[in-house]
């Protein structure tokens, strides 16, 4: 017997020397992923645009994680809803909705303090084609009434989905016998949130993939020009998510400032890396009941709260979306505007409205109605490849802060206390104003303020390769002139007499480097290419332009002429070689008194400068009667003049756009409602048909092969005009092991 013993006795004694061997700690999700995202960065920057192809994998990632989303917003809503009263799912209304509209009025506070960070700066821009589109308005009724549930499914209008299950939930409500459909629902909800942690298995991957393929591909010169905004964006994240969103619940919930923010860290890193809070709603769900059950206040009623609210509240805006507010104010600060909070604040509330739409809706509206360019959007599209990351983890955070808030208020746990209020009262002042002057002391330091972009004009010189052979000719080589020539013999000749204004920006002018550049100049230089012949560029002023054509001094008269019924009675006009469009040039700080018709008729009176008559003068005049009109020679002085003599210049829109980068300190005013165009053409001696015929064909071809495009985006949008140099890389410009 004791022999049999022994080895029972010995049982536990091996079984305790077990125990005492410490279990190896697993690497948590969390961290995988945060590893995975700095290696992503470390690749980038090593294997630079070589790894642009693994964004592939990230897509596909996103794609799977995306899977079963709408499915389980769906059996989700329904069943959670229907398990609800009348009297519950009335309550949860009101109280989650109160919550939301204070926390998007703090946000919209906050987010105007940030401006106040930002250093100086004189801005400029080219001439953008979306300064002449109206502003994309979201169609409400697509986005939010699901007229097709199977349409807004398939085409993801989370919105209209939203309605279509929370409607159907509330029905379910007064139905009695639904136990036969609950059941099922649950069923399938658990199954998708199955499938959804076994996807989330392979986030290292796809974060990797994603990081990599992005820190590969983003431009460093993009990045520089950017980055007051992605320390703006950053700095609101920061407070918005770890201050102000937390402190809101704290006062009204018994939870721990730890808690609130440690439970839902995984989700938030998540959130973080993949750029994306679709994928983690059902995380945000199983951490809002566990931060409830943690304190012991959570039951099956704070379950089902959780599991309403999230996807609800998902299809409104959130403090995520609400940083393209922060996008707004830089792009006013870039652009050189000073927006004071009368102008932001319903600003931002229009924002917030059409936010319920998307953000790519929404940008374009906004800098519309603060005039400033379109064309500003494209810093965004090129700015969320780092910002998406923090605009996730707000909006995850806003989420999570209404599902504990709105869960604690609807099972009757969440009271104010005072001692809380008070202390967050105290200390936000603190914050705010520690982090903002911080924050100014770092772009003042970091960011280049220096104003560039009059030496980008200036620097200016070919939009595309021209023969050596194609040179400037001297004009004292002209020979005697004796009438208009045909194209036969300027061709003979071997040179094209070309009548160019030289102070005509963009069209004709002289660079930094004294060479006579523009969109007329290499127009001209590609015809004498084609003649196999010289161009000799002759200077000519307004005074002389139209004689100089018909006495054969020029055989053909450039820079942006434009087409009037005057001007076709004396001289051949082209085909239109480009459609321009009128505006006003002012002085900054007068911009206000032009912003409307209404405004200029004001005006005791303006004096409105022009080179040439433009064929809407007379319309201005029957317009404004307060308006007088004078003539000068070139657009040049009027900045000369610098506002002494002139209170506006009239020209073209596309040109005025490049003066005032010349000039930071004019803008250009339009009317966008009725804003007017004119054709500017080439000129040649009346009735020489030959040359005329000529240039008409000819022109039709350089629209045609894209040409005439080609020197537009350049000389007048501006595409390139810093050329792009190839992405850096450690593997490319470091160790040289490939070009």
């Amino acid at each position: 017997m004791t022999a049999v013993k022994e080895p029972e006795t010995s049982k536990p004694e091996n079984n305790q020397h077990k125990a005492a061997v410490p279990e190896k700690k697993k690497i948590s999700m969390s961290t995988w992923v945060l590893l995975s995202f700095a290696g992503g960065i470390i690749a980038g920057l090593f294997f630079g645009e070589m790894l642009a192809w693994m964004s592939v994998i990230g897509d596909a990632f996103i794609k799977l994680l995306q899977m079963t989303i709408i499915p389980y917003i769906i059996v989700s809503l329904i069943s959670s809803l229907g398990s609800l009263t009348l009297e519950q799912a009335k309550s949860m209304g009101v109280k989650v909705g109160k919550l939301m509209l204070v926390i998007w009025f703090l946000g919209l506070i906050s987010m105007y303090l940030i401006k106040y960070t930002f250093p100086d700066w004189q801005a400029g821009e080219f001439f953008s084609l979306t300064a002449l589109q109206d502003p994309n308005s979201v169609n409400l009724l697509d986005l939010y009434i699901p007229s097709n549930p199977f349409f807004s499914l398939s085409n993801s209008y989370i919105p209209a989905i939203v309605l279509f299950c929370v409607a159907t939930g509330i029905a379910l409500i007064s139905i009695k016998d639904k136990e036969s459909l609950m059941r099922p629902l649950q069923l399938l909800g658990e199954s998708f949130n199955k499938v959804t942690q076994s996807i989330v298995m392979l986030m290292p991957i796809g974060i990797f993939a994603m990081t990599a393929a992005t820190a590969g591909t983003m431009d460093f010169d993009e990045f520089q020009k950017l980055q007051v905004y992605f320390v703006a964006h950053v700095v609101m994240t920061i407070i918005l998510t770890y201050w102000v969103l937390p402190a809101i619940i704290m006062v009204i919930t018994p939870f721990s400032y730890r808690d609130i923010t440690g439970i839902a860290k995984d989700a938030m890193i998540t959130a973080f890396a993949a750029g994306n809070i679709f994928i983690i709603l059902p995380l945000l769900i199983q951490r809002t009941k566990e931060l409830f059950h943690k304190y012991n206040v959570g039951n099956d009623q704070t379950d089902d709260y959780a599991n309403i609210i999230i996807p609800v509240v998902f299809s409104f805006p959130n403090l995520g979306k609400l940083l393209t507010i922060v996008f707004v104010l830089f792009a006013a600060w870039f652009s050189g505007k000073d927006l004071d909070f009368i102008s932001y604040f319903p600003m931002s509330v229009n924002g917030l409205i059409s936010l319920f739409g998307s953000v790519y809706l929404t940008i374009p509206m906004l800098l519309d109605s603060l005039e400033l360019s379109s064309d500003l959007f494209q810093l965004y599209m090129v700015s969320s490849l780092f910002t998406s990351r923090f605009t996730s983890l707000l909006a995850a955070m806003n989420i999570f802060i209404l599902a504990i808030g709105g869960t604690a208020m609807l099972a009757g746990i969440a009271k104010v206390s005072m001692k809380k209020l008070i202390i967050c009262s105290a200390l936000t002042p603190i914050i705010f104003g520690l982090i903002l002057l911080g924050t100014s002391w770092v772009l003042s330091s970091i960011v280049n303020t220096e104003y560039n972009m009059d030496k980008v004009v200036a620097q200016m010189s070919s939009a595309a390769d021209l023969p050596d052979e194609v040179t400037t000719f001297n004009p004292s080589e002209t020979q005697d002139v004796n009438g208009p020539r045909t194209i036969e013999q300027i061709k003979k000749s071997g040179t094209l007499r070309v009548g160019y204004n030289p102070v005509q920006v963009p069209f004709s002018y002289y660079n930094a480097e004294h060479d006579l550049v523009g969109f007329d100049i290499e127009m001209m230089k590609k015809l004498a290419a084609e003649l196999d012949i010289k161009v000799a560029f002759i200077p000519y002023s307004s005074d002389n332009v139209l004689d100089g054509i018909n006495s054969g001094l020029f055989d053909i008269t450039i820079s942006g002429l434009q087409m009037t019924t005057f001007r076709i009675g004396l001289v051949d006009f082209t085909n239109p070689v480009l459609d321009l469009h009128y505006a006003f040039v002012v002085k900054d700080y007068r911009a206000d008194e032009f912003k409307t018709d209404e405004l200029i008729k004001e005006a005791k009176k303006i004096t409105v400068a022009s080179v040439g008559d433009y064929s809407i003068i007379p319309h201005l005049k029957e317009k404004f009667s307060n308006v007088e009109f004078v003539s000068i020679d070139s657009d040049k002085l009027y900045f000369e003049d610098d506002g002494k003599t002139y209170d506006a210049l009239l020209i073209s829109l596309e040109a005025g756009k490049t003066w005032t980068i010349l000039y930071p300190d004019y803008t250009t005013m339009y009317n966008r409602e009725e804003i007017k165009s004119f054709p500017a053409s080439y000129v040649v001696a009346k009735g020489n048909q030959s040359l005329h015929t000529f240039l008409n064909s000819w022109l039709s071809i350089q629209h045609s092969s894209g040409y005439v495009d080609t020197l537009y985006s350049y000389w007048i949008l501006g595409e390139n005009a810093q050329p792009k140099e190839p992405r850096w890389s450690v593997i490319k410009d470091v160790l040289h092991w490939v070009e």
